[in-house]
């Protein structure tokens, strides 16, 4: 049965003189000059990489190598944050 949507969770931490932020058990990521920029970077990042596999079976396939199996096209991809 196909999942409706997934949640993708993100921690941004202090590294290395900025903050960065990174999807768990993908290889996502974004830095800032503050928690708030790092954030907003990697929605971004998030965005564009959804919409360059968007319509494609990478999505699918990769979405699946992280732990979320039966995602469709339509599949909603939602991403919080937590500490």
């Amino acid at each position: 049965m196909p999942v409706e949507s997934v949640l993708l969770t993100a921690r941004v931490a202090w590294d290395e003189g900025c903050y960065l932020a990174k999807v768990d058990r993908l290889p996502l990521e974004a830095s800032g000059d503050s928690v708030e920029a790092a954030q907003d970077e990697l929605i971004e990042v998030v965005r564009a990489w959804i919409q360059d596999h968007d319509g494609t079976i990478g999505l699918s396939e990769t979405l699946a190598d992280a732990g979320f199996p039966d995602v469709e096209e339509d599949t909603e991809v939602q991403l919080e944050f937590v500490d």
